[in-house]
């Protein structure tokens, strides 16, 4: 009776393998390596696409309707290559995701996700919630200070389907990547990436202390090499966190002058100015006419004075653009050299 090794487990021992190589000289990984299997789920259409990538060729197994897919037979088939298979890779078509290059700061680079995320309202026409991304580096100009990098989305409503109808099959994958965009980019968040069980876990601890010893023995310097160029960036990480939440708070100050100056250039727009209101008086009230007292207050004019034609002044009044609802306060008396006194206010209107 033969024992066949779960392919959780064999991923594993491969994976643990492949670090174990990393510390032969080159001369002695290259005997030992081996050529990765991928099993490549690729969608074509509304068609799901099975692929073998084995040695560096790509074989085309079996294609299935994506709203058809057969159960129970296609279950067996998939766990018959994942025994083989080292990764499992949804592939989708790029027509059906967001490709874009970006240019940034060259600082933005030891926190590149994260500052790309607070671009992403700028960047796609969805919220952050409403779809998967993932990006790489492209170009970096050290004369220029920029960088530029290739930024990769996908709507959720698109991939979560896919990835149910798989766990369905008993499949699950380890990356989503995008066709024609090589390896580098993997639209699969790190909470729906496939969780070993516990005994693998444990198995993974232990294989990782001993692996940690034996790379102690083999030498210390590189590591503290390595954890010295560590200690040595996070300084930088956190400048770089600090300058971006500087520029978000800047742009945010920006926004809020933008619109208080918006604000009070069109309550400007609104309002009549004093002087205009002066110049109107000026023009409707008769030459002979006297003004003793000017109040404006708020939406209203009142007018205290003499007048040879006091009773002619609520017409004139009314007939200005820039008054209406004239009225006597008080009633006309005489005053001295043949003029009337008179008292008057009138609410101030709106320009058409």
């Amino acid at each position: 009776m033969s024992y066949k090794i779960p392919p959780e487990i064999g991923a594993f021992l491969r994976w643990w393998g492949n670090g174990l190589l990393a510390c032969l000289p080159g001369s002695l990984r290259r005997l030992f390596a081996e050529a990765p299997v991928r099993l490549i789920l690729e969608i074509r259409g509304q068609d799901l696409c099975f692929l073998l990538e084995k040695n560096g060729e790509c074989r085309e197994l079996e294609q299935y309707p994506l709203q058809a897919l057969p159960g129970d037979t296609l279950r067996q088939q998939i766990a018959a290559l994942l025994a083989d298979a080292r990764q499992i890779i949804l592939r989708l078509p790029a027509e059906q995701v967001l490709l874009k290059e970006v240019t940034l700061p060259l600082a933005a680079e030891a926190n590149l996700r994260q500052v790309v995320g607070f671009e992403i309202d700028r960047l796609t026409p969805f919220s952050a919630g409403q779809i998967y991304y993932d990006l790489a580096v492209l170009e970096r100009r050290q004369d220029l200070k920029r960088i530029k990098i290739r930024f990769v989305a996908v709507l959720r409503t698109l991939v979560d389907p896919l990835v149910t109808r798989l766990a369905e099959l008993g499949v699950a994958a380890d990356r989503v990547e995008v066709k024609g965009e090589g390896s580098g980019i993997n639209l699969l968040p790190l909470e729906q990436r496939p969780d070993k069980s516990r005994f693998t876990r444990r198995l993974h601890w232990a294989l990782a202390g001993l692996a940690a010893g034996l790379l102690v023995l083999a030498g210390v310097l590189p590591l503290w090499q390595q954890r010295s160029l560590v200690v040595e960036l996070l300084p930088k990480v956190a400048a770089a966190q600090k300058q971006a939440e500087q520029i978000l708070t800047l742009r945010s100050e920006l926004e809020n002058a933008i619109e208080a100056s918006r604000f009070l250039f069109q309550k400007r727009k609104e309002s009549i100015l004093n002087i205009e209101l002066l110049k109107e008086l000026t023009a409707i009230l008769p030459d002979a006419t006297w003004v003793e007292q000017l109040e404006i207050s708020g939406n209203e004019i009142r007018v205290r004075g003499q007048s040879p034609t006091a009773s002619a002044l609520l017409g004139l009044v009314e007939a200005s653009k820039l008054f209406q609802n004239a009225t006597f306060l008080s009633p006309i008396t005489a005053g001295a050299a043949g003029k009337d006194r008179f008292y008057l206010s009138a609410q101030i209107a709106r320009e058409p």
